[in-house]
């Protein structure tokens, strides 16, 4: 029989993947707006679901816990980096509901998750080797999704491993789209010490979309 590929990070899929695949489309759909104003790529998501950006707390069981290690620390920057503080006695749902409503949507260059920690600048040569691969392969199907299918005012890369996404960008025409801290891709919160760096980048860079918006 003929392997069935995932078209979502593309390799064989078993029915459990496709399961997972479907429901992490299914948490970010509930999410997404109808007109995305800035579009933020991060790399993959997360190995475990509990860890997902759109996996809210009206989700969990009582046996989940909450987001843990840099995907943690990613929701929060985020959020703060955007304006939307954690309101007090309310939860993830809440604050991903003002994420919609502000046009902000959050995607990944693979949409499946993957085992090792992709997200964690502190890599080796060869992972960061791997990761020019992982952008050589998916960049195509990112660029279709952004032209087709999200058609975002502006995009946010977020983690300066994904700077070979900036020259496929502007060959492909979307380079004056990209939104980048001094000529990079945002720095990603992979710890405590990296999120006010974070937060301070993105403000920075939403700072220039709205005055090029502005100047439009």
């Amino acid at each position: 029989m003929t392997e069935i590929l995932c078209d979502g990070c593309g390799i064989p899929a078993t029915p459990e993947h496709i399961a997972r695949r479907l429901r992490h489309l299914e948490l970010a759909t509930r999410f997404r707006p109808i007109h995305v104003g800035i579009l933020f790529v991060a790399e993959a998501p997360p190995p475990r679901l509990e860890n997902y950006f759109y996996y809210c707390v009206s989700d969990r069981s009582e046996n989940d816990s909450q987001r843990t290690g840099s995907s943690g620390i990613l929701f929060d920057s985020l959020l703060q980096g955007v304006g939307i503080p954690e309101p007090a006695g309310k939860g993830d749902e809440v604050r991903l509901a003002e994420f919609q409503k502000r046009g902000l949507f959050l995607a990944d260059l693979v949409e499946c998750p993957r085992e090792e920690a992709v997200n964690d600048e502190a890599h080796q040569p060869a992972q960061l080797g791997e990761i020019e691969s992982l952008i050589q392969r998916f960049a195509p199907t990112l660029l279709k999704r952004i032209q087709f299918s999200y058609k975002p005012k502006y995009v946010a890369l977020i983690s300066r491993r994904l700077r070979h996404l900036i020259p496929i960008f502007q060959q492909a025409g979307l380079g004056d789209r990209l939104l980048l801290d001094r000529g990079l891709p945002l720095p990603f919160p992979h710890s405590a010490a990296t999120r006010e760096r974070f937060v301070a980048s993105l403000t920075e860079v939403l700072s220039k979309a709205g005055a090029r918006a502005k100047g439009a």
